[in-house]
């Protein structure tokens, strides 16, 4: 991780230039090989106290001051390397979570788009359910007009009936229960956007 692939270096510059004009004291940033992250003096290493930069456990930098024996420097000089770090580490879960979020958001879309194919499923099937109930009555009349040769076709016409309504109660649910996550979906997209 490199600080300044997530964190733009004119914020930290910024922080650096609020650090100096407040304390008076002389800093700059360097990322974790040492390289200049914002414009400052020249500091020799024996000339130099730093206190480093974590994000997320990781070293990935230093605030560079002139090395002092005032503890109110080495002080401040602490408070720029928190600053810094918390800056750092809220730009760095920010480029994580945008990712995340950007994929949950089309899941969910896919999500919708599933349950809306269902729902037309579903109405397909209901539609069936109906042309049963058309035939069991069909058949109904068909075992009455045959009389007692029709008795048992009557019963078979019967069950298809019974069978015709239970569906078409099972569909009725399906649709309900498609219509709540239907709308549960929304409510989330809604949330990302």
């Amino acid at each position: 991780m490199v600080l300044k692939d997530f964190m733009d270096t004119g914020k930290l510059q910024d922080l650096q230039n609020s650090f100096v004009g407040a304390t008076g004291l002389e800093a700059v940033v360097v990322g974790a090989d040492g390289k200049r992250l914002t414009e400052g003096p020249r500091f020799r290493n024996e000339e130099a106290d730093s206190v480093d930069i974590i994000v997320n456990g990781e070293k990935l930098g230093a605030v560079v001051i002139a090395q002092s024996s005032d503890n109110k420097a080495r002080d401040a000089a602490r408070l720029l390397s928190t600053m810094i770090s918390q800056t750092a580490s809220l730009a760095y879960l920010n480029s994580i979570n945008s990712g995340r979020y950007s994929s949950i958001k089309e899941d969910i879309k896919k999500s919708g788009q599933l349950v809306q194919t269902i729902n037309e499923k579903t109405g397909h099937l209901k539609g069936i359910a109906k042309k049963q109930t058309i035939l069991s009555l069909n058949a109904t009349i068909e075992a009455a007009r045959s009389g007692e040769a029709g008795v048992g076709f009557a019963v078979v016409a019967k069950s298809m009936q019974d069978l015709s309504n239970q569906s078409a109660g099972i569909y009725t649910d399906i649709e309900t229960s498609v219509e709540e996550i239907t709308n549960l979906i929304n409510s989330i997209i809604e949330a990302f956007e």
